[in-house]
């Protein structure tokens, strides 16, 4: 359905333009800050997949890709995808080269692809008469799903096994109800596990990647323009909100929709969030936003108490997503503009004192999943290197890389941060400064 109601740059392209919000470490800040785009028209979809690529798209045939977290975007329009496109959903693939945008032209639905970061696409996909909602990417494999409007009494479901290049909808026959219809974006994938919301007072889901379905009633809320849990791994994986005119939540994988008190007005245009980044508190920091107009709101209690975080300078938002590890987030408007949010899983100096050795310690906790902390000292000025490793001596995390004071030091290492997840085992981390260099082992364990 065409909804027409319906994320701290790293270079810093643009001022703090909100207030900052405390972790319970208080030496921990984030803020929402601007970054550029280079167009004005409207954006309607944001994706992360893998290391620092994002992809946006939007209205004419608009798509718009970065290799450095947003800092830079460069405009890969064109080239295949015509700008007569009304482009409203986007997911990146494997290493970010890779994506798939969704689309109209007058009543009919395309799929678009490109393998070579943008410099070319090729339609893949077309459906006359019809209109894809969303697309999904599974990180571990070659599987996408995408969802559309019924056509001809049927959902339009299809699955795609080679990330993209073609589809097939064999097997997968759900019967419209009435004249229900889905939303834009609103789908959301676990691996084998999707839900996709609908204007029929119910969110479709499937356990098996589309092969059966079952209505899950939202009682209350007729509709699902947003719908998103928690990533499979995490110990809340079977926590979700959906968002239409009111929010409401679930804590079994949406068996049951509970309404929530939220804050604001108008519709949700989106809903993103976190994984537990705090070590140090049982209860976990499990940070959670959705959109509404032009408000970004947040809640650190997994939905209980929604505040007021962000107010864009101008536009309303259309979609806010984060990437796979939920550690930053990006929100995009309808006049081009995007708001983005990096969390404050990095370095951070313990206290003021002056350490007289080098020091490395054992992480915390080990074995650990997703997250856990290490700390290390240094007591002279210089060039400071802390990076992890795998078993087999390849580097997967650069920690630290850069001129540091003499102090005391807590860094944020996540097994899920670049965009894919590290597999169970050992790994190990290296802190370099001068002639000191140690090791130390540590454990992912799912």
């Amino acid at each position: 359905m065409k909804n027409f109601k319906t994320l701290f740059s790293i270079v810093f392209l643009s001022i703090f333009l909100s207030t900052n919000i405390s972790y319970s470490d208080p030496s921990s800040t984030f803020a929402w800050v601007e970054q550029i785009s280079g167009t004005t028209q409207t954006l309607t979809s944001v994706h992360s997949s893998s290391g620092q690529v994002v992809w946006a798209c939007g209205y004419g045939g608009t798509v718009i890709r970065s290799s450095n977290y947003g800092a830079v975007w460069n405009n890969v329009s064109g080239n295949g995808i015509p700008s007569g496109a009304q482009l409203i959903n986007i997911v990146s693939k494997g290493s970010g080269d890779i994506a798939l945008a969704a689309g109209y032209i007058g009543s009919n639905t395309f799929v678009y692809r490109t393998f070579d970061a943008g410099a070319n696409w090729t339609q893949v996909f077309t459906e006359p008469n019809g209109f894809i909602n969303a697309l999904y990417s599974d990180i571990s494999n070659n599987n996408m799903f995408m969802t559309g409007d019924p056509v001809g009494g049927r959902w339009s479901l299809w699955r795609s096994t080679d990330a993209g290049f073609t589809w097939d909808s064999s097997g997968m026959y759900l019967p419209q109800t009435g004249a229900e219809a889905g939303w834009n974006n609103s789908l959301f994938g676990n691996g084998n596990q999707l839900w996709f919301g609908t204007n029929n007072t119910k969110v479709y889901y499937s356990s098996n990647f589309g092969s059966s379905w079952i209505a899950q009633p939202t009682t209350g809320e007729v509709n699902s323009y947003s719908v998103w849990f928690c990533r499979i791994g995490l110990p809340d994986q079977a926590t979700g909100f959906i968002g239409g005119s009111t929010l409401q939540k679930s804590t079994n994988s949406g068996s049951n929709w509970i309404p929530q008190t939220s804050a604001g007005a108008g519709n949700f245009g989106g809903i993103s969030g976190g994984p537990n980044i705090i070590l140090d508190d049982p209860t976990g920091y499990l940070l959670r936003f959705y959109i509404r107009s032009n408000i970004i709101y947040s809640s650190e209690n997994n939905g209980t108490v929604w505040i007021q975080d962000y107010t864009a300078p101008s536009g309303n938002y259309r979609y806010i997503g984060s990437d796979y590890s939920g550690l930053r987030c990006w929100a995009v408007r309808d006049n081009g503009g995007i708001s983005y949010l990096d969390l404050p899983v990095g370095i951070s100096q313990t206290n003021s004192f002056i350490p007289t050795d080098f020091s490395l310690n054992q992480n915390y906790p080990n074995p650990f999943n997703p997250v856990t902390q290490i700390e290390f000292s240094v007591p002279v000025q210089g060039f400071v290197s802390l990076k992890v490793y795998d078993a087999n001596g390849r580097e997967v995390k650069t920690l630290v890389n850069e001129n540091k004071s003499a102090g005391n030091y807590k860094v944020d290492f996540s097994a899920i941060s670049e965009g894919s997840s590290l597999s169970s085992g050992i790994y190990f981390y290296t802190l370099i400064s001068g002639s000191y260099r140690e090791t130390k082992s540590m454990i992912i364990l799912k």
